[in-house]
Order: structure tokens, then sequence, then C-alpha cells
């Protein structure tokens, strides 16, 4: 009866593994997008959405201050843990 258990879980993840595969969703497009004998015209075209500059401005200037602020705490927790070694092997 050892690794009864595993064989029942593998036959289980079989089982979904072949449910997802006959699900249709978000694999459709690659599906339609395989070469075949189609022209061009035929394939799926990804759509995404329309960003304003003044936006991607923002974002950049957000991201930057994060980043600074990131390289900042991380510089700082250095100098705290190479002083704490310090003191403590000394």
């Amino acid at each position: 009866m050892n690794g009864a258990g595993f064989m029942l879980d593998a036959i289980k993840q079989l089982r979904g593994n072949r449910a997802l595969l006959k699900k249709k969703g978000a694999f459709e497009i690659q599906k339609s997008n395989q070469f075949s004998g189609k022209p061009i015209s035929e394939y799926k075209k990804y759509q995404f959405k329309k960003v304003s500059p003044e936006y991607l401005r923002k974002l950049k200037t957000q991201l930057s201050k994060d980043r600074k602020k990131e390289i900042i705490k991380h510089i700082l927790i250095l100098l705290l843990s190479v002083t704490v070694g310090l003191i403590i092997f000394l």
C-alpha cells in the first residue's frame, strides 16, 4: 500500500492537465497564429491601450524616485551591517 497516495496524486494531476488543455481561452490567439497557409491579413492582431505622454513622464519620475529610495535603503542596511559586524568582531 506504500506509494498509493503518490500514484493517486499523479493521476489527479494528469486529469487536471487534460482538463486545462481542453479549455478554450487566452490560448486561442496562439492557435490562430500558427504557421500555415493563411495570408497575413487573417492573423489576429494584438491591441494595446494607448498611453498619454504625461502619464509616461509621471510614471518615469515615480519609478526613478522609488529606485533612489531603494538604493539609499540598501546602502544604509549595508553600512549598518558592516558597523555591527565590526563592533562584534573587534
